[in-house]
């Protein structure tokens, strides 16, 4: 009987890319919310709307936009949004950690497809950035266990730090305490099995196997993440095509 509790989440878009989309979005001038929510729609953002006004009322007390109550032709008030001052300034910074989470989320899926094949219903492959530099934001959860799936395929990586080195060596290191709370998490979901073993150089140590529901979960999660690969490397596109507009003409006499 399988230990999965539940069939996997909707991904839900990350705050980052949410915060991000809102304020490329509000650079091209003034908008409402429900403006805002068909904008992230038509960009393969489909975003709940009560976590799209939450967020812009998060931006709103941070100073990173300003809203005000409009007339409408159509009905009543409505809320306005325009960008800030610190709000531009935010968007590089936003922008440069949506591209390290790209970085790693190309690295991830290209061991997979090295070892497993394309995962299933994958998007478009954005670019191939595993040479490019980390700025040692931590790995998020989902591609944690991602990563400690796909690694348990091997069996020499079965052991606590065999995992941590293997991740290393992938460049997707992740703090001890983290990635022990996902494996027990994953063993809570039967995706995961473990038990003790005696090694030859020292105590008993805990060894993790892969299940077969593991298996199955990591092709689920092989498609959230290249999913959300197709959706940093959306928002990246638009944003260096306004940068390039925005930046000034060299060469002009």
């Amino acid at each position: 009987m399988s230990g999965r509790a539940s069939p996997p989440r909707e991904p839900r878009a990350e705050t980052a890319l949410l915060l991000a989309w809102l304020l490329l979005l509000l650079d091209d001038g003034e908008s409402y919310g429900r403006a805002l929510l068909r904008h992230l729609s038509d960009r393969g953002m489909n975003v709940e709307s009560h976590r799209a006004y939450r967020v812009l009322r998060t931006l709103d007390r941070k100073g990173a936009i300003a809203s005000h109550w409009t007339v409408s032709d159509a009905g009543p008030q409505r809320r306005s949004y325009s960008l800030t001052s610190r709000g531009r300034g935010m968007l590089p910074t936003l922008a440069a950690n949506i591209r390290t989470s790209l970085i790693r989320q190309e690295r991830f899926l290209a061991a997979y497809d090295h070892r497993l094949g394309p995962p299933p219903a994958a998007g478009q492959h954005a670019r191939d950035a595993s040479g490019a530099p980390d700025s040692g934001l931590s790995l998020g959860r989902e591609l944690l266990a991602g990563w400690l799936l796909l690694l348990l395929l091997d069996a020499e990586a079965s052991h606590g730090y065999g995992l941590r080195r293997a991740l290393g060596d992938h460049q997707a290191s992740a703090d001890a305490g983290a990635m022990y709370r996902v494996l027990r998490r994953l063993e809570r979901e039967g995706s995961v099995g473990s038990g003790w073993a005696r090694s030859a150089s020292g105590p008993r140590r805990r060894v993790y196997r892969l299940t077969d529901d593991g298996r199955r979960h990591l092709e689920e999660l092989a498609s959230s993440i290249a999913a959300a690969r197709d959706s940093h490397a959306g928002f990246l596109h638009a944003y260096e095509q306004r940068s390039a507009t925005d930046a000034p003409h060299h060469g002009d006499a």
